[in-house]
């Protein structure tokens, strides 16, 4: 199936990347931190979340920086595991802005007494993009949060091996999603960092 994007405001407009049409802006519905802007699968449970944070200088690395920017959004009871790093290209974004991803997975610990909740995840599928902007002393993180929900969609058996590099339908989705958003993503108001101007 053919994902629709469209061109998304995000911050006011100040940053604008496209997004698949059928998802739907969380704070319509609930409050969400100003620093982050959150996407929904109107029909599924898949997320887009971009968030505004202050640059990491500690750990020191940008490779590091991006392990600890995962590990800051995994719920500390989750077992996770990061399958591959690589450096990511955003061209709308100045030259030489150091831009890096990651692909993970989360995974819930067992239910106890046999209490599942029936939207619970086997597992997630996470891919996050960290986009360093030095001079503004600023980290942007993108994060495709992609669902595995036992009933719901979830593949067949031997679909999904993340060693093999066999990750399944949701997760080839997910991918197609993360690199619209990275050949769209741009900056358009420099001011939503402070300081004002372009870089």
């Amino acid at each position: 199936m053919t994902t629709i994007f469209k061109s998304t405001e995000l911050f006011g407009g100040a940053i604008t990347a496209n997004f698949p049409a059928s998802y739907a802006d969380v704070s319509n519905i609930r409050e969400v931190p100003d620093h982050q802007e959150i996407y929904l699968d109107a029909s599924g449970f898949s997320s887009v979340i971009v968030e505004i944070a202050e640059r990491v200088s500690q750990p020191p690395t940008d490779h590091e920086a991006l392990k600890f920017h995962f590990e800051d959004i995994v719920d500390e009871h989750d077992t996770s595991r990061i399958w591959h790093t690589d450096v990511a290209q955003l061209p709308h974004l100045p030259p030489n802005t150091p831009c890096y991803t990651l692909l993970a997975t989360t995974t819930p610990p067992p239910a106890t007494n046999g209490n599942v909740h029936a939207k619970t995840p086997s597992f997630t599928a996470v891919m996050l993009t960290l986009i360093r902007l030095v001079a503004q002393s600023t980290d942007i993180v993108v994060t495709i949060n992609i669902p595995h929900i036992p009933g719901h969609q979830e593949p067949s058996d031997g679909e999904v091996d993340f060693a093999e590099g066999k990750f399944g339908s949701l997760v080839e989705e997910g991918v197609k999603i993360r690199d619209e958003v990275w050949r769209s993503l741009e900056v358009r108001d420099w001011g939503l960092f402070g300081g004002g101007g372009d870089v």
